[in-house]
């Protein structure tokens, strides 16, 4: 079996990590993070790649991740289990909407405020066929996904329609709200970037 240790690594070297080993042909792997947040990401990226994985403590302070190639067909960038609707891509284009500020706009405070949640309140009304399929939250950005913001609710129904929700883990994990999040995954920069880069266009906010 293959051992990764990525304890004391930033996001998104543990999923790196691991992603460099299963390319060089690794069946079993054991991946050993120190936080919750490497620990679900390299779990998720595992299951991506068709492996079945068991998420475990490895010591009090690390997590050990191990993952076992099996039969069943790898997937690629998998959706929340709870959604119904699949965001369209025959012909259209995919798009991608980066957020990482809490307000829109500039420095009236208040008035941000008002502006973000109305656009995200919009987005989710919008036609099925002009959906983003991934709204990815960082920085400051990250505060908007959580349970007690006013947007909390918009995104949940975006979620509902098959757009995929991404929160920057290293943003919730600095301000200390990573229990906190109401909505969306808890992702990790090689996530967000390959959705964003994935996408035919990107809008920044």
């Amino acid at each position: 079996m293959n051992t990764v240790d990525a304890r004391g690594k930033q996001c998104p070297q543990p999923v790196m990590m691991t992603k460099k080993v299963i390319e060089e042909g690794a069946k079993e792997i054991k991946v050993i993070v120190d936080n919750p947040i490497a620990g679900q990401n390299v779990s998720r990226m595992l299951k991506s790649k068709g492996f079945d994985v068991i998420l475990e403590a490895e010591n009090d302070l690390d997590i050990a991740v191990t993952g076992m190639l099996g039969d069943k067909p790898a997937k690629e960038d998998p959706q929340p289990v709870q959604n119904t609707y699949t965001c369209p891509s025959d012909g259209k284009a995919k798009i991608a909407v980066l957020i990482s500020r809490d307000i829109l706009g500039g420095a009236d405070v208040e008035l941000g405020e008002v502006l973000i949640k109305g656009f995200l309140g919009t987005v989710h009304q919008l036609d099925q066929q002009i959906l983003p399929q991934t709204v990815a939250f960082m920085n400051e950005g990250v505060k908007l996904a959580l349970k007690d913001s006013s947007t909390c609710e918009s995104l949940l129904e975006l979620d509902k329609k098959g757009c995929r929700i991404l929160v920057c883990g290293t943003c919730v994990n600095h301000f200390g709200v990573s229990d906190q999040v109401g909505v969306g995954e808890i992702s990790n920069m090689f996530d967000i970037t390959e959705a964003l880069l994935k996408a035919d266009k990107i809008l920044s906010l």
